[in-house]
């Protein structure tokens, strides 16, 4: 589609401002089971979202259809959802920031990847992993990649794109021992093929999957704990949504009021990169506002909300490139969140509690978190500390808490720092306690 066409004809139309973004992802993606190709997809979608404002009202249209009547279907599509808008806030169509920090992160070598050469990776670490111990009795892996562009326009002549691609290799095992059987699995994910370590990557599935097995009971109560980087991710992910200026407007958040002062531990900072050069990158929101890497919590006080225009606006301060499009509605999202490391390995942050626990993941929080007072109560996994060393699994485990008292109650932060699926960079934590019950 043209944006140029679109623009023009909108404003022909009596819109008084316009933008449109048309995005455009591709999916290829192949698993094997039993050393057979068990699916295999590949998918293009495409979209058009726009935006006007009518008769001081804002409209919102969107279609996967590009053809002669799109620009037209939009326009009128927007004059109807303006004349349906009963908000009376002021409508904006932003104009442009002053910088924008465009990087490529696009890659070529990810591009130039036979697909040929994709599978016969994929049958060697199918191998591998079957290869690694005789208790493994079921082995799965899968490829996908994913490449993206994205192209935003308005009536004002702010023109962007963004484009980039990544891929990721996820493995995982059965393992059984007499009657007892247990799984684990792991996820890479990068841009760059060379940088996969296909042994590295199989002996920690099948090493992790096999370390839970046997795992016995502990006694109900509150211990000092390990928090590994993807319980430390998903933590972080529901403590952070309490940054919404949203939430805070809506008295919604646990953070309404607290900025500039001690919200979390001393020990903890943290900052959101979306200029990272990574398979995450962005440097515009969805409402063209320019990306900005920024300081979210400094040594445990809270320095900003994330804002987008509208709520911006109220406040009276700039957005902080947080728009986030959800349908219709333009949101706050997050991305790129850097928890500062500490010095300390894994294994010095279990010679640090002492005794306790590791846990090691965490399911349940969008039902087991209280998103009012922070408090959550998970199903968990994890092994046993003693004596400073990590020492067997736990049976299966729940554990209690509140966000705010343990991202409060740091010990020390480890150097492992890990790149999520869900964009965080993030190591374990070593908390002062948690509440463990078989």
């Amino acid at each position: 589609m043209n944006s140029k066409k679109f623009i023009k004809l909108a404003s022909e139309s009596g819109l008084e401002a316009s933008e449109i973004t048309i995005t455009k992802n591709t999916n290829f993606s192949f698993s094997l089971f039993h050393s057979e190709i068990d699916s295999y997809s590949v998918s293009t979608t495409s979209k058009i979202l726009a935006r006007g404002i009518f008769n001081g009202k804002i409209g919102t249209a969107t279609t996967e259809k590009d053809d002669a009547t799109t620009s037209s279907f939009l326009i009128d599509t927007i004059k109807t959802a303006a004349s349906l808008n009963e908000k009376e806030e002021k409508p904006i169509i932003f104009k442009g920031s002053k910088k924008y920090h465009k990087k490529n992160v696009y890659s070529k070598t990810l591009e130039e990847w036979k697909a040929e050469d994709k599978l016969a990776l994929l049958h060697k670490l199918e191998e591998k992993l079957k290869s690694l111990d005789p208790r493994v009795s079921e082995v799965q892996v899968e490829y996908s990649e994913n490449s993206s562009e994205e192209s935003f326009s308005n009536s004002y002549g702010l023109n962007l794109k963004n484009k980039g691609n990544y891929f990721y290799i996820y493995g995982s095992v059965v393992v059984k021992d007499g009657d007892e059987i247990k799984s684990g699995g792991d996820i890479f994910l990068d841009s760059d093929p060379y940088k996969f370590d296909l042994d590295k990557f199989a002996t920690k599935i099948v090493s992790d999957a096999v370390s839970l097995l046997h795992g016995t009971p502990i006694k109900n109560k509150k211990y000092k704990a390990v928090l590994s980087p993807d319980v430390v991710s998903s933590l972080l992910n529901a403590l952070l949504s309490s940054c919404s200026a949203e939430a805070v407007q809506k008295h919604s958040s646990l953070l309404e009021g607290k900025l500039n002062t001690q919200v979390l531990s001393k020990k903890i900072t943290i900052d959101e990169k979306p200029l990272t050069k990574n398979c995450f990158f962005t440097y515009f929101d969805d409402e063209g506002v320019a990306c900005e890497n920024k300081r979210v919590f400094d040594k445990g006080v809270l320095k900003t909300y994330f804002y987008n225009l509208e709520t911006a606006a109220k406040d009276g301060v700039e957005s902080t490139g947080n728009g986030s499009r959800s349908g219709s509605k333009i949101g706050i999202s997050f991305s790129n969140i850097v928890l500062k490391p500490g010095k300390l390995t894994q294994d010095e942050l279990f010679a640090k509690i002492k005794n306790g626990v590791y846990i090691t993941d965490i399911s349940g929080l969008h039902a087991g978190l209280n998103p009012q007072s922070g408090d959550f109560s998970l199903q968990s996994e994890g092994y046993h500390v003693v004596d400073g060393k990590k020492a067997g699994p736990l049976t299966l485990i729940t554990i209690a808490g509140n966000l705010f008292k343990v991202f409060n109650d740091v010990i020390a932060i480890g150097n492992d720092h890990k790149l999520t699926l869900s964009s965080n960079d993030v190591p374990s934590l070593a908390v002062k306690n948690i509440a463990v019950n078989s």
